[in-house]
């Protein structure tokens, strides 16, 4: 659930152990071990970049892949293996890349095309710790096998389940908990760590051409097939031996928040937390987004109205009525370089205009009205990607229909990622690189004890 350039997302690789091996016929695949970052529409028209072609390395994980190749915090890689690279296809180019091959990546640093090589590594494992043991599982979704991480407790018996859904963004959760810092390499990890060290089962699953799983690749993944991984990994917690099926719980991150209610309502679960989400019309949502964003960012007030108008138009030509980008320009060439800057190569935010029609075209406030279980809501108050009013308004509707079972929270100094920064302008300008709150995480905690003791 983010616009314009606060979308991120990691091809990463952590540490791996013996023991953490388990026997499981979905095999490891490489990975690069560097995050990126679309490149700024100024920066790409500066540099005569194509839309949607070249990706902006952030700092590469230490010892890994990108590190022995050289790249730098800022490189604009532009092609791998000598094929043009960018969001949406960068993640399927290393995939089909075989562990131990090399890797030769073109950037462009400092004005001047640079090439890079190394061996591809393959991606280590969890190794869990003292008090829960990780094991490496897989669903099978549409005839596709979906990575699936699982946390279990050391302590004997049945545990309460914790369900992750993350966010939007391709982001590999292929990574210890142990050591998460909450940065964009190893987001929502200290929450997963938290819960996992507090005897817990706890699930996160990869989405197809992430990671290990299967399918792919992640740009023409539709909502619809999406919520179908969701499912079923739901299903494979219930179904684990040291689960109390009758208590598990879903946390949804994000876009997260808007898979859980509809997951839920086909399979019960004692209770749903959501952070960082929308519940109204998914048109209203990004319209707002488009607004608020600029302004906050800095835009005078007659040229973010001019934007919206034109976004709006676009949304509704290519999400309402499933014209293509390039109808849209054709047809209307004056809403051309919004269209190119909105949908680069026809995508928005990496994803096909199907995504996000489907999306459109959901009624949440019916799913949360109908679920007959505990919801707790929270917004970050520095989250600006995300708005408070539709946190309350998820809260608002679960207590209307069944009172007492909503309950919407305030983090203070809370962004979207939970990180911790004063105000939502600082938080803007230095999205993903701050320090990880752990309010939500205690706040979820307690609400979840509560349930479990019969306090809720």
């Amino acid at each position: 659930m983010i616009l314009s350039a606060a979308l991120l997302f990691s091809l990463h690789l952590s540490s791996e152990t013996p023991q953490t091996r388990a026997a499981d016929s979905l095999p490891r695949l490489g990975a690069l071990g560097v995050p990126f970052a679309p490149v700024p529409p100024d920066l790409a028209t500066k540099l005569k970049l194509k839309a949607g072609e070249g990706l902006v390395a952030q700092k590469p994980l230490p010892g890994l892949t990108a590190e022995a190749a050289g790249v730098r915090e800022g490189d604009i890689i532009v092609r791998l293996n000598g094929k043009s690279v960018g969001p949406a296809t960068v993640a399927a180019a290393v995939r089909i890349a075989p562990s131990g091959k090399e890797l030769r990546l073109t950037a462009i640093r400092d004005g001047k095309q640079v090439e890079l090589r190394a061996n591809l590594q393959e991606r280590p494992r969890d190794p869990g710790n003292a008090n829960y043991e990780v094991t490496y599982s897989h669903i099978v979704n549409n005839g596709q096998r979906m990575r699936t991480i699982i946390t279990t407790p050391k302590k004997p018996g049945k545990h309460p389940g914790f369900f992750f859904i993350q966010g939007f963004s391709p982001i590999s959760y292929d990574f210890p908990l142990e050591t998460a810092t909450g940065n964009v390499q190893s987001l929502d990890g200290p929450i997963l760590f938290d819960f996992a060290n507090s005897g817990f089962v706890t699930i996160r699953v990869e989405k197809p051409g992430v990671g290990d799983s299967e399918g792919g690749p992640f740009a023409q993944l539709n909502y619809m097939d999406e919520i179908g991984i969701y499912r079923e990994a739901l299903k494979q917690l219930k179904a684990h031996p040291a689960v109390d099926a009758k208590n598990v719980f879903i946390f949804g991150h994000s876009m997260g928040g808007a898979f859980g209610p509809m997951v839920a309502l086909d399979d019960p679960v004692r209770g749903i937390a959501v952070y960082g989400t929308a519940a109204r019309t998914w048109m209203e949502y990004l319209q707002d987004t488009l607004r608020y964003q600029s302004l906050l960012a800095g835009d005078t007030y007659e040229s973010v109205d001019e934007q919206v108008r034109q976004g709006g138009r676009i949304m509704a030509l290519v999400l309402g009525e499933g014209k293509t980008v390039a109808q849209v320009k054709k047809s209307h060439p004056e809403l051309a370089p919004v269209a190119d800057s909105l949908m680069p190569g026809g995508l928005f935010n990496g994803k096909t205009p199907k995504f996000w029609a489907q999306l459109a075209e959901i009624n949440f406030a019916k799913y949360w009205a109908k679920l007959d279980t505990h919801v707790l809501s929270v917004h970050g108050a520095v989250d600006f990607v995300s708005y408070e009013v539709d946190h309350k308004l998820i809260a608002d509707i679960v207590n209307k229909a069944r009172p007492g079972k909503g309950k919407f929270v305030s983090v203070s100094e809370s962004d979207h990622l939970f990180h911790k920064f004063p105000t939502e302008a600082e938080a803007q300008r230095n999205y993903s690189r701050g320090t990880y709150n752990p309010a939500f995480s205690k706040v979820m905690m307690e609400w979840i004890r509560g349930i479990l003791a019969g306090k809720s």
